[in-house]
């Protein structure tokens, strides 16, 4: 239940404020939310720095579907980005990034120009970039444009779920040498024709897609 409710809060800023305020999700909103602006999200980063982990900021906002809001989120990366490098926090912290947000379901140009401009400002404050997965309709979009940051850009790394039908072979097609993959096991409600619904089987799926990387790395 509170999956789906922070999915939705990434969407909404009413309800946003009302999970970050409400008993019942106040502790999970501190232990995964880094603040709800730059600074605060300097200071966590550093934090978990400091104590040897790695870091992955991701900028939440209501759903984009303006170039304006669009052109907004890049610039609050590229601001992100550039108070990380000033505080020494890279490589430490990277950045995880929703197409969605930079317009994806605008522009797909747009958007791969606005993760591109990203790609570069994480590049020169000595950092990665990682394209988050979202829902099923995204992903051959997010794939495609992943695909063409990795030409000036070859560290941006992808986000692959599990219970996708479709990830097995995402996996196989991203097992190559300096390739970047995050495996989680899927966030989205989506319908039974295209991911796994029990949990067992998303399990499977999950140690199936590791596994046939893995077999592919030792054919190459």
């Amino acid at each position: 239940m509170l999956r789906s409710l922070f999915l939705a809060a990434a969407g909404s800023s009413r309800l946003e404020r009302l999970v970050e305020s409400a008993p019942v999700s106040r502790g999970v909103v501190r232990r995964f939310v880094a603040g709800s602006d730059v600074d605060a999200a300097l200071v966590t980063s550093r934090a978990l720095a400091d104590d040897g982990l790695a870091v992955s900021l991701d900028y939440l906002g209501e759903d984009t579907l303006t170039a304006e809001q669009a052109t907004a989120t890049r610039d609050q990366y590229l601001t992100l980005l550039r108070r990380l490098r000033d505080a020494g926090l890279t490589p430490a912290a990277e950045v995880s990034v929703k197409l969605s947000a930079l317009g994806q379901k605008v522009d797909d140009r747009m958007a791969y120009e606005y993760a591109h401009a990203i790609c570069a400002a994480a590049a020169e404050a000595g950092t990665t970039v990682t394209l988050d997965a979202e829902d099923h309709t995204t992903t051959d979009s997010t794939l495609e444009i992943l695909a063409e940051l990795r030409k000036d850009h070859p560290s941006t790394g992808a986000v692959l779920q599990a219970y996708l039908r479709r990830t097995e072979g995402d996996c196989r097609d991203l097992a190559y040498e300096g390739s970047r993959v995050r495996l989680c096991k899927g966030a989205y409600k989506e319908p039974e024709s295209v991911a796994f619904q029990e949990k067992r089987q998303v399990d499977k799926a999950y140690v199936r897609a590791m596994s046939g990387s893995r077999r592919r790395w030792c054919t190459r």
